[in-house]
C-alpha cells in the first residue's frame, strides 16, 4: 500500500514536467519545420546571390573585353590602312608641305577614332623605315630605343605623356607584320594604343555603387587595381591568401572566412586584358534580414515556451498539488492512518474540500476507535477461550504419564516429572499475561520434552533459536502443541530413536520457527487433508490443536501469519510457524 501511494505521489510530482514535455512536443515540429524552411531559404538566397554576382561580373567583364577587342581591332585596321601605309614612303614626297599635310590627315583620322571610342583612347603610329611617329597625344619624338624598352604585346600599365602632363595608361603595341615583334627596327609599322587606367577604375566604381561588393581587377602576377573607395588591406589579404594560390583564369566563386566573417568571392576572367575581375561580398550582410527574422521567431517561441511553463506551473500549483494532497490523504485513510489531516490551506475552492475531508477523517477516526476497542475485547475473550481448549489436552496426557510411572515405581522420575509439571502449570495458569517471550515458551517446551523423555527414553531434542529471536513476543502455548504432536504422533509411533529439532530464523521481514521430527511422517493424502482442515474447518476434533494455533496466529499477527507443513522423504514431518517481523508483535 505504501509503495502504491509513493508511486502515485511520484506520478503527481511529475505532472508539471509532463505538461512541459507536452508543450515541447507541440513546439518541436514547428521548430523543425521552421528550421528546415530557414535552411532552404538561406541556401536559395546564397545560390541566388552567387548567381547574380556572377552575372554582374560577367556582364562587366564582357563589356571591358568588348571595348578592348574593339581597340585591338581598330589598331590592326590602322596598320593595314593604305594612307597610313603611305607613311612608310613619306620621304619620297619632295615637298615638305605635302609631307606635313599627309601626317595631319593621319592625325585627324586618329583623333576621330579617339572621339568615337568610349574611353579616351590614344593611338601612336611608329614608322621605323622613315623614323616618323604620328600620335594623338601631342608631339612625340621618335626614339627606337625608348620604344623597345616600353614595347608590350599585351596590356600593361605605363606612365605616358598626354599633352603637357604624365598619365598612367594601359598600353599595348601591335606590330606589322607580327613576325617582327622581336625586331622592331625592321617592322613596317608599329601601332601603339592606350587608354587611361582610370577608365577601368570608373567601371569598378559604377559596379560598387550598384551593390554591396568591393570589386577590383587582379593580375596573376600579383598586381591589382581597385575602386576608389576599396578596403585595400582586405583586398591585399584576399589576393595573397585566396587568389595567388589559384590564379587560373576561369570563372569561379568560393566562400571564405576572414576575421570571423564569411565572404563570397567571385572571379571572372577578362581574356582581352589578361586580368581577372574579382568581387567579394559579406554573406552575413546579405543574410541579415533573414537572420533577424529567424532570431525574432526563436525569441517568440522562447517567450511562448516561458509563458506556457508559467501557466503549467500555475495549474500544477493551484490544481494538481491540491488534488495530489487529497489523494495522499485518501491513501493514508485506506492504509489505516485515521489520524491523517490535510494541513494545506489553498486560497481557492479546495480549501472547502480540505475542510470537509478533515471533518470526515475525524469522524472516521472516532468511529474506528470505538470499533477497534470492541474488537480488542472480543479478541481477548477468544484468546482465553482458545487457550482453555489447549491446556486440558496437555494436562490429561501428563496425568496419564504420572500414573504409568507410579505403577512402575519410578519415584525419582515422578519427582522430576512433577517438578517440570509444576513449572508448566505455573506457566499456563497465569492467564492475566497472555503474551510471553519466545524464550519463555522455549523453557516450557524444554520442561515438556523432559517429561516426554521420561516416557520415551529414546527421545532426544535440540533447540537452535538465536538469542535476538528469544525476545520476540508471542501468544502463550503457541509452539507447545506442535512439539507435542511431533512426539506423540511422530516419534512415539515409530518405535525407534527419534529427535525433535526446534530452529528459528529471521529472513525477508518474517520470523520463522521450525519444528522437525524424524518420526513416521504423513502421507500425501493426509497432508492435503490437514491443510484443507486448517483452511476450511469441518468442526471435527481432528486437527483441533493446530487449527487453534493458526487462529491464534491470525488473531495476533494478522493474515500474513500462517502454518506450513511438509513431509520429509526419509520420514518425519516439518512444521513452520511464520509471522511478520513487527515491533508491535
Amino acid at each position: 500500500m505504501r509503495a502504491v501511494a509513493a508511486r502515485i505521489d511520484a506520478m503527481r510530482g511529475n505532472t508539471f514536467f509532463r505538461i512541459v514535455l507536452i508543450i515541447l512536443m507541440l513546439l518541436a515540429p514547428l521548430l523543425a519545420l521552421y528550421t528546415i524552411s530557414y535552411r532552404v531559404s538561406t541556401d536559395v538566397l546564397k545560390q541566388e546571390v552567387r548567381s547574380l554576382k556572377m552575372k554582374d561580373l560577367s556582364f562587366l567583364a564582357q563589356d571591358i573585353n568588348t571595348n578592348l577587342e574593339n581597340i585591338a581591332t581598330l589598331a590592326v585596321l590602322l596598320s593595314d590602312d593604305l594612307e597610313i601605309q603611305n607613311l612608310r614612303h613619306l620621304d619620297l614626297i619632295p615637298n615638305a608641305y605635302e609631307r606635313n599635310e599627309e601626317q595631319l590627315r593621319v592625325i585627324e583620322r586618329l583623333r576621330l577614332l579617339n572621339v568615337a571610342g568610349r574611353w579616351d583612347t590614344h593611338y601612336a603610329i611608329y614608322v621605323p623605315d622613315t623614323n616618323i611617329v604620328v600620335s594623338t597625344t601631342g608631339k612625340v619624338t621618335y626614339n627606337m630605343k625608348e620604344l623597345a624598352e616600353t614595347f608590350t604585346p599585351v596590356w600593361e600599365t605605363r606612365r605616358v605623356r598626354v599633352l603637357d602632363y604624365m598619365e598612367e595608361r594601359m598600353v599595348r603595341h601591335f606590330v606589322k607584320p607580327e613576325t617582327k615583334s622581336r625586331d622592331l627596327a625592321r617592322a613596317s609599322l608599329i601601332v601603339e594604343a592606350s587608354f587611361p587606367k582610370d577608365a577601368l577604375v570608373k567601371h569598378l566604381d559604377d559596379l560598387k555603387r550598384g551593390g554591396q561588393g568591393d570589386p577590383f581587377l587582379f593580375r596573376p602576377t600579383g598586381e591589382w587595381l581597385a575602386n576608389r573607395t576599396a578596403d585595400r588591406a582586405r583586398i591585399e589579404r584576399i589576393v595573397r591568401d585566396e587568389l595567388m594560390p589559384n590564379p587560373a583564369p576561369v570563372a569561379r566563386d568560393a566562400v571564405v572566412r576572414l576575421d570571423g566573417t564569411q565572404y563570397l568571392i567571385t572571379v571572372v576572367p577578362v581574356p582581352a586584358l589578361g586580368w581577372q575581375l574579382v568581387d567579394y561580398v559579406p554573406l552575413e550582410e546579405m543574410m541579415r534580414p533573414i537572420v533577424r527574422s529567424r532570431n525574432l521567431f526563436y525569441a517568440s517561441v522562447a517567450l511562448l515556451l516561458a509563458l506556457s511553463v508559467v501557466a503549467g506551473h500555475w495549474l500544477y500549483r493551484n490544481v494538481q498539488r491540491p488534488i495530489a494532497a487529497l489523494i495522499r490523504g485518501v491513501q493514508r485513510l485506506r492504509a489505516g492512518d485515521y489520524s491523517t489531516r490535510i494541513r494545506e490551506t489553498p486560497r481557492n475552492e479546495f480549501a472547502f474540500l480540505f475542510l470537509k475531508f478533515n471533518q470526515m477523517a475525524e469522524e472516521i477516526e472516532e468511529l474506528i476507535g470505538k470499533v477497534y476497542a470492541e474488537q480488542l475485547r472480543t479478541r481477548e475473550a477468544n484468546l482465553k477461550w482458545l487457550q482453555s481448549q489447549i491446556n486440558p489436552h496437555f494436562l490429561y496426557n501428563c496425568f496419564a504419564l504420572i500414573r504409568s510411572l507410579t505403577r512402575l515405581g519410578k519415584t525419582d522420575s515422578v519427582l522430576r516429572l512433577t517438578t517440570h509439571l509444576g513449572k508448566y502449570y505455573r506457566y499456563t495458569t497465569r492467564i492475566e499475561r497472555q503474551i510471553v517471550t519466545l524464550g519463555e515458551e522455549l523453557e516450557l517446551i524444554k520442561s515438556y520434552l523432559e517429561i516426554q523423555n521420561m516416557h520415551i527414553p529414546s527421545l532426544s531434542y535440540r533447540i537452535d533459536v538465536p538469542e535476538p529471536m528469544r525476545a520476540l513476543e508471542i501468544p502463550r502455548l503457541l509452539l507447545q502443541p506442535i512439539v507435542e504432536n511431533a512426539v506423540v504422533h511422530g516419534i512415539e509411533p515409530s518405535g525407534r530413536d527419534g529427535t525433535v529439532r526446534i530452529a528459528g530464523e529471521q529472513t525477508g521481514g518474517l520470523n520463522i520457527v521450525t519444528v522437525e521430527d524424524d518420526g513416521v511422517g504423513m502421507s500425501a493424502e493426509r497432508l492435503r487433508a490437514l491443510r484443507a482442515e486448517l483452511e476450511h474447518p469441518s468442526g471435527d476434533d481432528a486437527g483441533c490443536a493446530l487449527r487453534n494455533i493458526r487462529e491464534r496466529l491470525v488473531l495476533q499477527f494478522g493474515e500474513e501469519a500462517r502454518l506450513e507443513f511438509d513431509s520429509r522423504e526419509n520420514g518425519g514431518t516439518t512444521v513452520r510457524v511464520v509471522w511478520p517481523n513487527r515491533k508491535e508483535a
